[in-house]
């Protein structure tokens, strides 16, 4: 049995340039059906404040990491979320690989922040982009990034501050260059892992006696989520919790959604071999029988990708069944009309068939 739970991550605080404490952004969470945070402050590990926060019958479990940079580089390329350390390692900024190896040599797991994140000089803001494409080791990408998608999709600076005002036009899918770097990889033989992050900040501005708060933690929580498939239930102990979590999220299992568009709750992508069904993230090899599938929560149009090339589009309603011709990496993007324009709602990590 596959267990849901939904999780947020790249999510700032006080401790570094958000707007609000761990327990309050968790108590925003427990009001929009989020099971779990993912903290990311600037090089900055706070201790003490991981674990289960409880709103009356709600609970959030909370775990904290890292957004890793080099704050003496300009612009301030190559950010790293890590997780599952118990220490800061921003002393190690300065070389992003070292940085890699060093993270994974203390049971900790890396994601590539923002990987296509480019200049936006009406509000002077430079390119983030990451860099060290020679890098390995890392656990995965942050496929989506919320901030990094109003940089991509403002045209001006009058169509920011329309986003800005109105953030719920913005959202319409991951960056191609990213999608089309995390491909790339895969091919290479890599197996990596897709992530969403919000990169929620909360930011407040005052235009003379007007003042406005834009992109709200609520925002973030009704937007782009990762919904994270584990074996089992949520125990309620946090380590045994985190630790399965932080498990799933390395093996890339989960999938990525837009849940302002619908409630993407109950969307499964596994191939069927046999009697053993195979999940995103999962490997297995190869046999004439196997067929897969996808059950949808609501009609969606269906783009089915095998080794980064697209090789199905189908609409389809409930149910997707499909043979497989061969071994390959599979994944699938979904996509419904929102706010008149189609955007992307659903993307899976792949499954591997040798």
């Amino acid at each position: 049995m596959i267990n849901e739970i939904i999780l947020n991550a790249h999510v700032h605080t006080k401790y570094s340039d958000g707007s609000k404490t761990h327990r309050q952004i968790a108590e925003i969470a427990a009001g929009y059906g989020i099971d779990g945070i993912l903290f990311n402050d600037h090089n900055v590990f706070p201790i003490g404040l991981e674990g289960y926060y409880e709103f009356g019958n709600r609970k959030i479990i909370a775990i904290i990491g890292e957004e890793i940079h080099d704050i003496e580089c300009q612009p301030q390329k190559n950010h790293l979320l890590t997780y599952g350390t118990s220490e800061s390692f921003s002393h190690f900024a300065g070389d992003p690989l070292d940085l890699i190896k060093q993270i994974r040599e203390n049971s900790g797991i890396s994601f590539i922040a923002h990987p296509y994140d480019p200049a936006f000089p009406e509000f002077d803001e430079e390119n983030l982009s990451w860099e060290k494409w020679d890098a390995t080791g890392f656990t995965g990408l942050e496929l989506w990034n919320n901030l990094s998608e109003f940089k991509i999709r403002s045209k001006s600076k009058l169509h920011a501050y329309f986003l800005a005002f109105f953030p719920m036009f913005m959202a319409e899918k991951p960056p191609e260059q990213t999608l089309t770097r995390f491909d790339e990889l895969l091919n290479e033989g890599r197996h990596l892992a897709a992530i969403a992050g919000s990169d929620a900040h909360e930011f407040h501005y005052q235009f003379g006696p007007f003042r406005k708060t834009v992109f709200p933690y609520s925002y973030h929580f009704r937007g782009i989520n990762n919904h994270i498939l584990l074996k089992n239930p949520l125990s309620g102990n946090f380590f045994t919790d985190k630790k399965m979590i932080l498990s799933s999220l390395e093996r890339g299992n989960l999938f990525i959604a837009n849940d302002r568009i619908s409630s993407s709750k109950g969307f499964r992508f596994y191939i069927q071999n046999g009697k053993e069904q195979v999940f995103s993230g999962q490997r297995c090899k190869f046999h004439p029988r196997m067929v897969l599938h996808t059950d949808l929560p609501s009609p969606a149009e269906c783009r089915l990708y095998k080794n980064g090339q697209e090789i199905a589009d189908i609409r389809v309603k409930e149910k997707l069944k499909i043979p497989i011709r061969g071994p390959g990496i599979y994944r699938i993007e979904l996509y419904r009309t929102f706010l008149f324009k189609r955007r992307g709602w659903i993307f899976s990590n792949p499954i591997f068939i040798d």
